[in-house]
């Protein structure tokens, strides 16, 4: 077996909960793995064949088990969010300073009526190519990808995020700026929103499937995102309503093709771990940020889904490694090994001392069964 296959196949018993040789452990963070090869973030973010030999550098080094993206573009943000970005070296933002997402109102109301008479996809391709230019600007990501793809495995590392599957409350929440889609979309106009929601979401899902229906180029895993549309931002029978049954399609739809969910779950998701319980035990990985009581999530899913996380970014910047230590090894003993992932909460940060992140390894290493 090759470094490749043993390191798949140790994150694959995580997910099916059966015992591992030692707790794996993911990569996440791409402006780290940046700062770690001292790559300024202009040129990684503009050059993928650079930001590829970064990521590759980082998850080697460290002797992790696979990464979440084999490379990374903050363009690709757009798509998703539909908010327009500012990269390293653009506008106020320094040339070795974080990308921003400037989130305004770019979609009006209107808006809203265009695609109920006229279709989603139409309207999608007019707002990303005619007014953003998104796709010719992520261009460069999407043409490297495939190549980005073979260097990991050629490398030994697999890659269990190869695509986002989200829910239209992410998207047009990130089009129509938070305070204006709680108060102004969901508040004044639910019916047409849902509506709105359903074009959207059809839409979704025929192209997912079409990403991942080719048993050839089918990825391993992917991003079930749940930023905004979560159970700490909405009251539950919004968050049914306008969130979660959209995820939850998204789920099983992963689960259809044998990929794996990764459940990136942003924010606090306490009053919202029981409907993981609802999912098929034994086929995703719920991501917790920092912000979730993982040992609420243990009581509740374990022995029913894969935990990952949660090294907090603020403890990986900050504390001291003997901390984070202690930290990870009690998370190994108290929510795995079995059925458990070590990762950071999110993403390691910018910032991170990189002593902190061995220190996350050297914790799954000390516990692994001699």
């Amino acid at each position: 077996m090759g470094l490749y296959e043993e390191r798949l196949a140790r994150v694959r018993a995580a997910v099916n909960l059966e015992p591992v040789d030692r707790v794996p452990h993911l990569s996440a963070g791409p402006a780290a793995m940046a700062a770690y090869s001292k790559v300024p973030l202009k040129d990684y973010v503009s050059d993928m064949e650079l930001n590829c030999t970064a990521n590759i550098k980082y998850v080697n080094d460290f002797n992790m088990d696979g990464t979440q993206a084999p490379i990374f573009d903050p363009n690709i943000l757009f798509l998703q969010w539909f908010s327009p970005i500012v990269l390293p070296g653009e506008g106020s933002v320094g040339e070795n300073e974080l990308w921003q997402v400037h989130e305004k109102e770019v979609m009006s109301e209107d808006d809203y009526d265009k695609i109920l008479e006229n279709g989603y996809d139409e309207w999608r391709v007019d707002f990303l190519t005619k007014k953003y230019d998104a796709f010719n600007k992520s261009k460069k990501y999407f043409d490297y990808y495939p190549t980005a793809l073979k260097r990991h495995k050629e490398a030994g590392i697999p890659s269990f995020v190869d695509g986002v599957f989200q829910s239209p409350f992410e998207s047009l929440c990130g089009a129509r700026s938070l305070e204006t889609f709680l108060i102004d979309d969901l508040m004044e106009s639910p019916e047409k929103v849902e509506k709105v929601f359903e074009k959207v979401h059809e839409f979704n899902m025929k192209s997912y499937i079409a990403q991942i229906e080719n048993p050839e180029t089918r990825p391993i895993g992917v991003w079930v995102g749940g930023w905004r549309g979560t159970p700490s931002m909405l009251n539950t029978e919004m968050f049914e309503q306008y969130s979660w049954k959209y995820m939850r399609e998204l789920i099983d739809l992963c689960i259809q093709y044998d990929i794996i969910p990764l459940c990136h779950l942003d924010s606090n998701w306490d009053n919202g771990l029981e409907y993981f319980k609802t999912i098929p035990a034994k086929k995703a990985i719920v991501s917790l940020d920092g912000k979730t009581d993982m040992y609420l999530a243990k009581e509740i899913l374990g022995g029913h889904s894969c935990i990952m996380g949660d090294v907090p970014a603020e403890m990986l910047a900050f504390a001291k490694p003997e901390k984070v230590y202690a930290y990870a090894s009690k998370l190994i003993k108290d929510i795995g090994p079995t059925g458990y992932i070590m990762c950071s909460g999110c993403d390691v940060p910018f910032n991170a001392d990189f002593e902190n992140v061995k220190m996350m390894q050297k914790a799954v290493e000390d516990s692994a069964v001699k």
